[in-house]
């Protein structure tokens, strides 16, 4: 019998330095679909005088990579995206501190530059597709060596918060053996309802409690992009370590961030197109554009910036000193006027509370 996709899982383990063997230990989150992609470069050569076909077929650099999507249930994948784990302005990881209590954690990421090559998270990645007892249609592949190279966040009224996921590896181990023994939670994913989008001009940190004159209403949609511009490197000098391989990459460099947003509201007050003009007194386009934090907060539980408990459990994505890019509000006589704007974030910072102690 084929093999069915509900019989498939796809875990993770964090390695402690680049293409390190790594216990997968990692689920990660309500997956719904998962690509990968590798390619042998094949070399095609001809020769003189050996007719029209080819002489020799060999294999090239080995290139391993595809993308994964999944419901949001906890914050510990971030880390792999925005390169770390801490409250302070360290370039490498610290960890979390504790919001309250014994098990209440702060995780902090993307609050200082990007770690060096060497240092900026890696993970190893495990696809089954497993039948059980019949090891003749079991596959196991783990990727070693994989980092992020795009993580989006889609936020909508249709769906749980969403996340895709572009990734490259360093290599790929298959066998027939099972799944790694990973615990599945049962926490539901965080949900439109529980979130609030703000635009303020005000610095906005894990705890600044926002108004609702920062609110934006009457919001669709929203995304937001954060890419690592990954560079996979070969070299005629073959491996270095252990953890290589003759035709696999050598590295993957980690390069100067990008990101990218967009916001789709139902247009109800001119205020966001004014902002997108220059300031909320704009008449016309001015000289300079006024920058805002783009906040979007989910709570399962508590108050940002209110009194600490013990069952706080919450999201906020900081998008810093964003400029509106480009505005679009329609007109047609059947359909509700909605208004469309493209977001230039300078950088973005993502705060988790949650009970989960280290990522």
């Amino acid at each position: 019998m084929v093999n069915s996709g509900f019989k498939q899982s796809l875990y993770y383990g964090n390695e402690t330095s680049y293409g390190s063997s790594a216990t997968v230990d990692k689920e990660i989150g309500i997956v719904q679909s998962v690509n990968p992609t590798e390619t042998n470069n094949i070399i095609k050569l001809r020769k003189l005088n050996s007719g029209r076909d080819y002489s020799n077929i060999i294999p090239g650099k080995f290139e391993v990579g595809g993308s994964f999507e999944y419901y949001m249930q906890y914050g510990h994948l971030l880390r792999q995206a925005f390169g770390e784990d801490t409250a302070t302005t360290s370039a490498t990881d610290s960890g979390p501190k504790y919001h309250t209590g014994s098990n209440r954690y702060l995780h902090v990421l993307g609050s200082a530059e990007s770690p060096g090559m060497n240092n900026f998270p890696s993970f190893t990645l495990e696809f089954n597709d497993y039948e059980g007892d019949d090891e003749l249609s079991n596959l196991k592949r783990v990727y070693a060596g994989t980092r992020i190279d795009n993580m989006r966040f889609d936020i909508s009224v249709d769906d749980p918060l969403k996340v895709s996921v572009d990734w490259k590896s360093q290599n790929v181990a298959v066998s027939s053996a099972a799944p790694s023994s990973v615990s599945e939670s049962t926490v539901d994913p965080y949900v439109f309802y529980q979130g609030a989008v703000y635009a303020t001009s005000g610095s906005v940190s894990a705890y600044t409690q926002l108004d609702s004159d920062s609110i934006i209403a009457e919001v669709n949609s929203i995304s937001f992009s954060i890419g690592n511009n990954l560079e996979a490197k070969w070299y005629v000098s073959g491996t270095t370590s252990g953890t290589q391989t003759l035709r696999g990459l050598k590295e993957l460099i980690v390069k100067g961030r990008d990101y990218s947003g967009s916001l789709s509201l139902d247009f109800s007050s001119p205020t966001m197109y004014k902002r997108f003009l220059g300031s909320e007194s704009a008449t016309g386009p001015e000289s300079s554009l006024s920058k805002y934090q783009i906040v979007l907060d989910f709570v399962r539980s508590g108050t940002i910036g209110g009194t600490k408990t013990e069952t706080d459990d919450w999201l906020r994505l900081v998008l810093k000193n964003c400029a509106f890019a480009s505005e679009n509000i329609p007109g047609n006589i059947n359909d509700v006027v909605t208004e469309n704007i493209e977001l230039s974030i300078e950088s973005a910072t993502a705060y988790v509370v949650d009970g989960i102690s280290s990522y």
